[in-house]
């Protein structure tokens, strides 16, 4: 809170975290004694770490407590001092409650500890050295089975996941690990710098591992005693531990839920990058064997080439985070088109329910009016049942009761994890499908507004939700416009405690307008509403387009038939307290000036062609 609430400061704390690793993963390469430039290289300009640096989610926070992890067990190991000890046992109990899954690396580095210790022979072993692995054991399965259950009931297998087997979620861990792209989206031969260097480093790790060598600095050759070089064995056991055991863990899983997310395995991400470097290891046998200059030279290679992949990749027209092309999902521009046009009493359905802290959080910035508490897609879906047309039918009815006017904030690629499209093809759920097709459910669409990732889609009744009630003006009127639309009336809603009529700057003025026809008409018209002090000159705040956001043209109007139109004033924030004039008009869209408008007959007119609806008082913007 003491940056404040805007999205600069919620996203700081992630930017911070990602800068932070940075850093930390040099000293962590360095504290291995491998080159710490590489490292630090690779995490700079990565696109996947650089993509969860800009969320205001967890992942980046996770990012730095893993490498802080590694970066403490590596220096415990290395003095094995009390002190250094619990300096790691304080990070790996702070990353538990960071995220759940960092246990994972808390086995893996208990493991890479335990295959660190000096061999013995069965006989020299103490009780605690024998039962030792074996509690590993018990506890990565225990962990397993809590995950599996976790992560693998119903309700969690059916949110926001990737179903994904372990072969897959391995191939797409590399591939958003090195480039943050799906396959497909990029040529699989610009992965090749990546998988020649990982095989590179895994190779020299593995064999590295398996050697026998002495752990004693007084032991070690001369050239690496003067670098005061860790040992290779343990060096090599270590990072391969801190790898290997999460992502076989993790795998393990998905071979019972098959519930994926790169991000879940964030833990690992910076012991790949330090293997990516391990080819630059000085000190390592089995690169003694080449020409050391040689291999130093290809690795750098690697990098380079990796390097400039990264940056052509995070300006990749239409794929690029920094394309100019929006990928991440649209909740701000959705939920900004939602508050400008949503009354008090209009329904509000998000799906999935984890859209409810956007919801709450951008309403708050993009109007000063309440907004409509939402009904979130559990209320439509109960127990660990799979959601049915019954289901959603019975409790559609049950919750949309009375309303008159409804939105759909839909994730649609999350949303048909929870509610799977009926038919190959279809683009929705039942819920959407509702929404999509709401002539073919007798209702109105209103609207439906497309962004990256989140759609929002409006609905209107021409009678109430399930009541049947048909709804009449609070404020009934009669005027003619053109000789043959007929104006009936309006309601204005409350948004304040104060009732219809009294607003606030910042807010909206929410009005719905009453039509019927004489008789058909072959052209479909535009309304617009005009706020003002001073009529005579421009309005300072007004609403203009057609009826229902085009969805219900006058021309398909038919006698007898009263058309709604529920419509939204914005009031700006800085518009001053007082009275303010209502006026309403309708004109021809294909024509210019105040001569598109309909001649008035009835009621007060103001000119040009204007009809006064009435007065409104405007309240100043709370105070943020």
């Amino acid at each position: 809170m003491l940056a404040g609430t805007s999205e600069w400061a919620l996203r700081l704390p992630s930017a911070m975290a990602g800068a932070a690793a940075v850093v930390v993963l040099y000293l962590t390469a360095r504290a291995l004694h491998l080159p710490g430039w590489p490292a630090a290289i690779l995490l700079c300009c990565s696109p996947f770490g650089i993509w969860y640096a800009q969320e205001a989610k967890v992942y980046s926070a996770l990012l730095l407590i893993a490498t802080l992890s590694i970066w403490a067990l590596v220096r415990a190991i290395h003095r094995e001092t009390g002190a250094a000890w619990l300096t790691w046992a304080a990070i790996a109990l702070l990353s538990l409650f960071v995220h759940r899954l960092a246990f994972l690396l808390v086995i893996a580095a208990l493991v890479g500890r335990w295959l660190c210790l000096p061999r013995q022979s069965p006989a020299s072993q103490s009780g605690w050295q024998r039962l030792f692995p074996w509690l590993l054991g018990l506890i990565s399965i225990g962990f397993v089975t809590l995950m599996a259950f976790g992560m693998g009931s119903e309700r969690a297998a059916t949110g926001a996941y990737i179903p994904a087997d372990p072969l897959l979620a391995l191939w797409l861990t590399f591939v958003r690990f090195s480039t943050d792209r799906w396959p497909g989206d990029i040529a699989w031969w610009l992965l090749l710098p990546w998988i020649m260097l990982t095989l590179w480093g895994l190779v020299l790790a593995v064999a590295d591992s398996i050697s026998e060598r002495p752990s004693h600095p007084a032991a070690l050759p001369g050239r690496e005693r003067a670098y005061g070089i860790m040992d290779l064995t343990i060096r090599a056991r270590l990072l391969l531990s801190l790898l290997l055991v999460p992502l076989g863990l993790f795998l393990l899983q998905l071979g019972l839920t098959r519930i994926y997310e790169a991000r879940y395995l964030m833990i690992i991400y910076p012991a790949w990058l330090l293997l990516l470097t391990y080819p630059f290891g000085r000190e390592s046998r089995t690169t003694a064997q080449w020409s050391g200059r040689a291999s130093r030279a290809l690795a750098w290679t690697f990098i380079a080439s990796i390097t400039l992949l990264q940056g052509a990749l995070l300006f990749q027209p239409g794929h690029g985070l920094f394309s100019g092309t929006p990928l991440k999902e649209q909740y701000r521009e959705a939920i900004a088109e939602l508050a400008r046009r949503v009354h008090p009493d209009d329904l509000v359905v998000l799906h999935p329910g984890y859209l409810r802290p956007l919801y709450d959080y951008y309403m708050g910035r993009y109007t000063s009016d309440p907004p409509p508490t939402p009904l979130l897609f559990a209320s439509f879906k109960q127990g660990q049942t799979e959601f049915s047309s019954r289901e959603w039918h019975a409790l559609r009815q049950q919750h949309f009761r009375g309303g008159l006017r409804s939105f759909l904030l839909i994730a649609p690629e999350h949303a048909r994890t929870v509610d799977v499209p009926p038919m190959p093809g279809d683009e929705y759920g039942l819920v959407g499908l509702y929404y999509q097709y709401s002539r073919e459910q007798q209702k109105w669409p209103c609207g439906i507004w497309r962004g990256n990732g989140v759609h929002l889609l409006c609905q209107a009744s021409p009678e109430a939700y399930e009541s049947g009630t048909v709804p009449e003006p609070a404020t009934p009127m009669e005027a003619t416009f053109g000789d043959v639309l007929q104006f009936l009336g309006y309601t204005l809603k409350a948004t304040t405690p104060d009732g219809p009529g009294v607003y606030r700057a910042g807010g909206s003025l929410p009005i719905t307008l009453y039509w019927d026809v004489k008789q058909p008409i072959p052209t479909d018209y535009a309304t617009f509403l005009h706020l003002c002090q001073d009529c005579s000159m421009p309005p300072v705040a007004s609403d203009d387009g057609p009826p229902l956001d085009g969805y219900l043209p006058t021309s398909t109007w038919l006698p007898g038939n009263p058309a709604r139109d529920d419509r939204s004033i914005r009031l700006p924030r800085d518009l001053p307290p007082g009275r303010y004039t209502v006026l309403l008009g309708m004109y021809h869209p294909g024509e210019a000036g105040v001569e598109a408008r309909l001649p008035i007959r009835g009621s007060v007119m103001m000119p040009p062609a204007r009809l006064v609806l009435g007065s409104v008082e405007v309240l100043g913007a709370p105070q943020r």
